[in-house]
């Protein structure tokens, strides 16, 4: 048990109007509360000014939805007002969900050290906790109770809870899903709770999180009251002593992944919201534009082939695969470029962890004969090899050859027989990703693909040399950088014809 404020005892009346004051103010229930934070214990909580708008927000808002800067008092004061309702308001229900296991603990912790640091006389008519659990917390005798849970996908389902807490929301998983569910438990009372509160997750510019604050009231986006929440921002120097020179300062340390400093400690939520830019390989303004940009409504066929520009007569086509490591891991990735004039657009895209090699050959062979059986480079390694070997047998014939490329720059004969496929090296691979990073930021590539500009947006400066640095290992950009290495290699411009019975008019 950690140690307890000691102040001057009080007589039987001062305590019922101290505590009918901590039952009707929360401010008032602060002023007892005390925290603990690595290598310090009972803390006095300080009350920032901007704490105190977060109070009254929630006060007067059912619904609130938190952007904020990192390490801002936040989660003790969900914690201590949590604590305070499950002591003043019988029955009281609350429910908190957090991205990990270790997460939830961490958070319902708090609300266990504030509690036993509260003085003696303010908690001496309540039993101890029960239940006093890494899951939960309450007080059996007045039937509240406290649930942490980590965002799985059942989370939430089948509660019913006076306040839900989404808490790091953009780092969950299965937020949209959980979501659905505690927003149906409080929508049936006037005084039930839902907060939502995150820093951001630069590496997904969608996510569901970033699309709902953008349309809560007072968000200052276009989107803005297209929901039910109330937006909420904080800036990094909402805190005390955050001043520029601190800013800068803490810059020091982020210099290779400046990026970070936007997520973590934004000036605004336009800021905090933006595609990461920072070190990324790829100008900001066009990574910007590009987003704005995505096709949202591009035929999907079979759940992973996305038809984002149907073939047009008078395109040159090619195209660059790369391939996973099997089913439910790395991601195959099939990009289709449409060349016309002086720009490369992406035409068609297979991105798949859930076929076999051959099933994702066979599907490469079909678009690609869609799109005119343009020029296609497949990664000759050890995985790619089976995909070639299953594109030649089924006949497709315009395969990239390293080998035979080599010699055609040599002057070499070309006898038939050369490997098919794009052998990668260190310096080619260097060179094939830093000319897209080139087309990509002239604005030459053009794509509306949202998963590729993700990808594009993780691509990043390291050690001078161009590295993915998201989860999905760059399997995207690797296809891109391959189609337009293709389209490279395509000098004469398509030449349509036209046939009537059988007489060619041109």
């Amino acid at each position: 048990m950690l140690s307890r404020i000691i102040v001057r005892k009080m007589n039987k009346i001062e305590k019922l109007k101290e505590l009918a004051k901590v039952s009707e103010f929360h401010i008032d229930f602060l002023k007892y509360v005390r925290i603990q934070e690595p290598g310090e214990t009972a803390l006095r909580y300080e009350l920032w000014t901007h704490l105190i708008d977060f109070f009254d927000r929630l006060d007067r808002n059912r619904l609130n939805i938190l952007l904020k800067s990192k390490q801002l008092g936040i989660s003790w004061a969900l914690a201590s007002r949590v604590l305070r309702k499950l002591m003043t308001v019988p029955g009281s229900n609350i429910l908190m969900l957090s991205s990990g296991q270790k997460e939830s603990q961490k958070l319902l912790s708090k609300v266990r050290v504030i509690y036993e640091n509260l003085p003696e006389w303010l908690i001496e008519e309540y039993n101890e906790p029960e239940p006093n659990s890494t899951e939960q917390f309450g007080f059996s005798g007045l039937r509240s109770l406290v649930t942490a849970l980590p965002s799985t996908e059942k989370a939430g389902i089948g509660e019913t809870s006076d306040w839900v807490i989404h808490d790091e929301a953009d780092f969950h998983d299965f937020f949209e899903i959980n979501l659905g569910h505690t927003l149906a438990t409080v929508a049936d009372s006037p005084t039930r709770e839902l907060t939502i509160v995150s820093t951001v997750d630069k590496t997904r510019p969608d996510s569901y999180f970033k699309q709902l604050y953008k349309g809560a009231r007072n968000s200052g986006f276009a989107e803005a009251g297209s929901n039910n929440f109330n937006a909420i921002f904080y800036p990094y120097y909402v805190r005390p002593n955050r001043d520029e020179g601190w800013y800068q300062q803490e810059l020091l340390g982020h210099s290779d992944k400046i990026w970070e400093m936007e997520a973590n400690y934004p000036k605004s939520a336009e800021e905090a919201l933006s595609p990461q830019s920072a070190q990324s390989c790829f100008k900001k303004e066009v990574l910007d534009n590009l987003w704005y940009n995505v096709n949202r409504e591009s035929e999907v066929r079979q759940g992973f082939i996305h038809i984002l520009c149907p073939r047009r007569v008078g395109t040159q086509y090619v195209g660059g695969a790369d391939i996973g490591e099997g089913i439910g891991r790395d991601y195959s990735c099939l990009v289709i470029l449409g060349k016309a004039g002086l720009t490369y657009e992406v035409a068609a895209v297979i991105w798949t962890n859930t076929l076999a090699t051959d099933l994702f050959a066979y599907e490469c062979y079909q678009l690609c004969c869609e799109y005119f059986k343009g020029l296609l480079a497949v990664e000759n390694n050890s995985i790619g090899v089976a995909t070639l070997n299953k594109l030649q047998e089924l006949g497709y014939t315009n395969l990239f050859s390293s080998e035979a490329d080599g010699k055609r720059k040599k002057n070499v004969q070309i006898m038939g027989n050369e490997k098919a496929g794009w052998t990668t090296g260190e310096k080619n691979k260097d060179i094939a990703l830093r000319e897209l990073i080139i087309a990509v930021n002239d604005g030459s590539f053009i794509t509306r693909f949202p998963p590729m500009i993700k990808e594009f947006m993780e691509l990043q400066w390291i050690n001078g040399k161009p590295v993915p640095t998201g989860k999905t290992h760059g399997d995207i950009v690797m296809a891109s950088a391959l189609a337009y290495q293709m389209a490279k290699q395509v000098k004469a411009s398509f030449k349509p014809s036209l046939f009537v019975r059988g007489k060619q008019i041109f």
